[in-house]
């Protein structure tokens, strides 16, 4: 069987078979480059063969197999009483000089598909929200250290004024029993010396008793003797016995609301409220309740 590569029909499905063994060639022999990208130019489709190309890369030794399809078609029987007509040449297909065939392998090659401009945009989105969050996320953290130390401040400053005053009431306290101690030495002496107790004005809520009376008391020995007032003193309206008795003597200031006022607790139970006219007075008052206590 022969066929005329003269006709430009036989022609053109001639070069395009011969490109499409090129292309299937060329997918088997992409799996043999090393490399991502190789391109392979050449001004002629037949030269795109598996074998050609394996010799070209320097795959195969000694040169290639002779391609049959190149080969020329002879007349399958000669003719007698024509002369031999000269054979056309045949013209390849052209093929410009910077045209190349470029093999690639995607799995390879790991090249990501070009992203689109909504994408980015996405994405560009995404990544504020979460500078955004992160940003918050520092504010609070921030917020919160600082709530922290302003408490830790107002707790430390807190701490160091009640400190500060306990303190002071200590030492006032240690000053006030100082004080006592030499107004009780002073009234026992006095009481010794003269024979004349610890004597003067003073109001009393005695214990279960709603109301307040004001009285003229002496304080001899153990006892704590109250009159109506100075000038009715033929017999006390009443006496508190305090010889081991009184169990303590504090300030009543904040209970009763009342300047210069304490209280004196007995061994029975019983509270019994007074305030003196100055605090002189009251510190001479809880002097001589020490000096009748102690005297038992």
């Amino acid at each position: 069987m022969s066929c005329d590569l003269t006709d430009p029909a036989i022609l053109e499905a001639y070069q395009a078979i011969v490109s499409a063994r090129a292309l299937v060639h060329g997918k088997a022999v992409g799996a043999l480059f090393k490399s991502n990208h190789v391109q392979i130019n050449s001004s002629n489709l037949a030269d795109f063969t598996e074998d050609k190309i394996r010799a070209r890369m320097g795959l195969i030794e000694g040169p290639p197999t002779p391609d049959p399809s190149n080969s020329p078609v002879m007349p399958s029987s000669p003719v007698q009483d024509a002369a031999p007509r000269p054979a056309t040449p045949i013209s390849p297909a052209p093929v410009s000089a910077t045209s190349y065939t470029e093999i690639t392998s995607p799995a390879r090659s790991g090249a990501s598909t070009p992203r689109t401009e909504r994408q980015l945009e996405i994405e560009a989105a995404e990544r504020r929200v979460r500078e955004e969050t992160e940003r918050q996320k520092r504010s609070e953290i921030a917020k919160r250290q600082k709530e922290t130390q302003e408490r830790e401040a107002r707790e430390q400053a807190l701490l160091a004024q009640k400190q500060a005053r306990e303190l002071e009431r200590q030492r006032k306290e240690e000053s006030d029993r100082v004080a006592r101690e030499a107004m009780k030495r002073q009234l026992i002496e006095q009481e010794q010396l003269r024979g004349s107790g610890l004597s003067g004005y003073i109001t009393i809520q005695t214990a279960g008793s709603p109301y307040w009376r004001r009285r003229f008391y002496v304080m001899r020995g153990q006892v704590m003797a109250l009159y109506r007032d100075e000038d009715h003193r033929r017999g006390p309206s009443s006496e508190l016995r305090l010889g081991g008795r009184v169990t303590n003597i504090q300030d009543a200031s904040l209970e009763v609301l009342i300047p210069n006022s304490f209280r004196v607790d007995m061994y029975n139970g019983d509270t019994h409220l007074f305030f003196s006219d100055s605090t002189r007075d009251k510190e001479l008052a809880i002097a001589g309740f020490m000096k009748c206590n102690e005297s038992a």
